[in-house]
């Protein structure tokens, strides 16, 4: 940091900067919780689990979105180096794979108010 001439500065307790930092660089790694203990991966839609070695396995929380290093496989495809992530993150900082979708509307009531826009 001194040949950079960088200061260096401490996140502290503001663990949420580090963790959107792994997420700027693993976002094409990403997987969202399908069931208990089961992810998909967010863009093959490859089932995937938690490796038992991980932080987050047995946690008792499982987060809705994750991102990882490497995937290992045995009976099954396991994801290791997990880190919890905000599915709003994965939208942020890669547009081209990932979107927010507004879902306060069904199918049905924007079908609705789509033709009802026509006809008018």
């Amino acid at each position: 940091m001194d040949q950079q001439n960088l200061a260096l500065v401490s996140c502290g307790t503001e663990w949420d900067v580090v963790r959107k930092c792994i997420c700027s660089a693993y976002f094409h790694q990403a997987a969202r919780l399908k069931g208990i203990g089961e992810y998909v991966n967010s863009r093959s839609g490859m089932p995937c689990h938690l490796h038992p070695t991980s932080a987050l396995y047995g946690m008792g929380f499982t987060p809705d979105y994750i991102v990882y290093h490497e995937l290992v496989m045995t009976t099954k495809e396991y994801m290791q180096c997990v880190t919890a992530v905000d599915g709003l993150w994965l939208a942020e900082l890669g547009p081209i794979f990932f979107s927010v979708k507004d879902s306060n509307l069904s199918r049905m009531e924007k079908k609705q108010a789509t033709k009802k826009k026509l006809s008018q």
